[in-house]
């Protein structure tokens, strides 16, 4: 499977770090893309609580399916430039490509505000993780690291522009049938590192102040182990087959 870093030229420490991890872990089949034209005026009627840096953010991500659609790749791999990939990506990535389907986005690393339950029906083993339905496609976030098809990149090209909402907002565009459904990888197969964010500044004053002194970052990175501990712990599965899975291919 191919893979698209998502990173910016500007952010040094960020893009050099991406890509010495995708040619130490994944290897040659890998590129590394961003939008780095004019931002629209985030004030616009059709970009509502927007920051500038979460629509170039989404541009970036729409930047790599282009790229995807004129390699006229089936599927890709996106990652951004915080991700940790695991030794096993190879293998794990290989298990989510044979039980893709059109229309599908499968996420690596999955942080949603509103952690609902998963279905236990159905999933897919693949190593020690599962691939689970959620039973309602909020329950899925962040754009950290995905494997999306084809169908569902040139959908969320469709239903993106402009841009209305932030790269991650799965539930807008299975709403507007630019994807089929959306399902995850539990537990995350994927970890980030401890930079700041280039989308927005902490909305935690205690993050910020971890993140901006470098004697006390191990110390922030700790923190976010934590807290993706706390939601992991969250998760519930119910014995229930999710509404999501009838859904047709689009």
């Amino acid at each position: 499977m191919y893979c698209f870093g998502i990173s910016l030229p500007r952010f040094r420490e960020r893009h050099a770090y991406l890509s010495r991890h995708l040619a130490e872990v994944w290897g040659p089949r890998c590129e590394i893309t961003g939008y780095e034209g004019p931002v629209p005026d985030p004030n616009a009627p059709f970009q509502p609580d927007l920051t500038a840096g979460q629509i170039g953010c989404a541009l970036s991500h729409m930047s790599a399916y282009e790229r995807m659609i004129a390699l006229d790749l089936p599927h890709a791999l996106i990652v951004e430039d915080d991700v940790v990939l695991p030794p096993k990506i190879h293998q794990i990535v290989a298990g989510i490509e044979a039980a893709l389907r059109p229309g599908d986005v499968v996420l690596l690393f999955n942080w949603a505000e509103t952690v609902g339950p998963f279905s236990s029906v159905d999933t897919v083993t693949i190593g020690e993780y599962r691939l689970c339905l959620p039973m309602d496609m909020s329950s899925l976030g962040t754009a950290a690291a995905y494997v999306i098809t084809r169908s569902a990149a040139e959908g969320i090209l469709r239903a993106n522009r402009p841009v209305a909402v932030t790269s991650d907002n799965w539930a807008y565009f299975f709403e507007r049938g630019a994807l089929t459904c959306g399902r995850a990888l539990v537990p995350n197969a994927v970890s980030r590192k401890p930079f700041e964010s280039t989308i927005f500044t902490s909305r935690s004053r205690i993050a910020a102040f971890l993140k901006g002194n470098p004697i006390l970052k191990p110390l922030f990175a700790a923190r976010r182990r934590v807290l993706a501990e706390r939601v992991a712990a969250k998760l519930t599965f119910v014995d229930e087959t999710s509404p999501l899975a009838g859904q047709a291919p689009r």
